[in-house]
């Protein structure tokens, strides 16, 4: 693709996308210039994700699909944090050079835009060896507001949202490239392609939550991100998780994109009234205590897992 090829692409598929909810964002000028300009009423929260091609989706998944997805799973540490989400920037690398498939990519991210009700600021184009996909999101949030995963304290109870393992039912559904699937299947394979992101739950959660972080690779991996910043221990309960298939690949894998947090006790009955509200199913799952790592309990007993999460440097 030479670079007039890629700046006739840019301007073609990527520049309007998301321009009418500007205002809403606080974004002045967009996509088409050396960079975006916007403003802001509240602190800012910023993340990047890159997704890579039969590292985080199968490299042969539509291309609309994995634009969806990259969007998706990066937006959710907005989330994580509390904050609302206010812009994405899109990088591709492909290894495609017909336009119609990267025409097929922008379709995604329309439709994550048009969900979220959120613009583009920005991108930018190249041609590879692998399909890669960088995400910088850009959310608002109040400083006092924002979640923290060393925020947690000892007797905190251990929440989690949704339920853990349907997006590893759903990429194996994915692999095995059934053409007919039952309801429940078709439930699995869209939390894997499609993650929900709660932000307004999350919001509305960020004046009660001591800690937060959202499960990307497995919440006990995850969880241990909160206890290794908070410098505590937990304690979780087999029996209390809300969990869908084998119970070792549903705390390990990861790619849920649930919210797990920590909150006071007292707090409890309001936040069963937001999650009311927001029509957001969450469970508790455990306690924050004095120590070091998180201790799995099966009926009462103590149980070993080997493989905490996920983690891209040992697999």
């Amino acid at each position: 693709m030479k670079d007039s090829d890629e700046f006739k692409v840019l301007k073609k598929v990527f520049k309007n996308l998301g321009n009418q909810y500007f205002d809403s964002s606080s974004l002045l000028i967009g996509p088409g210039d050396d960079a975006g300009l916007f403003k802001a009423k509240k602190e800012l929260i910023f993340s990047t994700d890159t997704s890579v091609g039969d590292v985080h989706f199968p490299k042969d998944l539509e291309a609309k699909l994995i634009a969806y997805r990259a969007c998706a799973i990066a937006a959710s540490d907005i989330a994580a944090c509390g904050g609302s989400l206010k812009w994405l920037s899109i990088s591709l690398t492909t290894v495609n050079k017909n336009t119609k498939w990267v025409e097929n990519f922008s379709k995604g991210i329309k439709e994550f835009s048009d969900f979220y009700k959120v613009p583009v600021i920005g991108g930018d184009l190249t041609v590879g060896k692998e399909i890669s996909v960088s995400i910088g999101v850009c959310g608002e949030i109040y400083k006092q507001d924002f979640m923290r995963r060393n925020g947690a304290r000892e007797g905190d109870l251990i929440f989690v949202t949704g339920n853990l393992g349907e997006a590893f039912l759903g990429l194996n559904i994915l692999k095995e490239k059934k053409k007919k699937l039952l309801p429940k299947e078709k439930n699995y394979l869209n939390r894997y392609l499609k993650p929900e992101i709660y932000f307004t739950f999350s919001q509305s959660l960020s004046k009660l939550a001591n800690s937060c972080i959202d499960i990307s690779d497995g919440l006990l991996g995850d969880l241990n991100h909160i206890c290794e910043e908070s410098k505590l221990a937990a304690e979780v309960n087999l029996e209390a998780m809300p969990i869908v298939g084998n119970y070792k690949n549903a705390l390990t894998w990861g790619d849920d994109y649930q919210l797990c947090f920590t909150l006071k006790a007292t707090k409890v009955e309001q936040l069963y009234k937001i999650a009311k509200t927001h029509k957001i199913k969450i469970s508790e799952i455990g306690k924050v205590k004095k120590g070091k790592g998180i201790s799995v309990l099966s009926k009462g007993k103590k149980i070993t897992i080997k493989k905490a999460g996920y983690n891209h440097f040992n697999g």
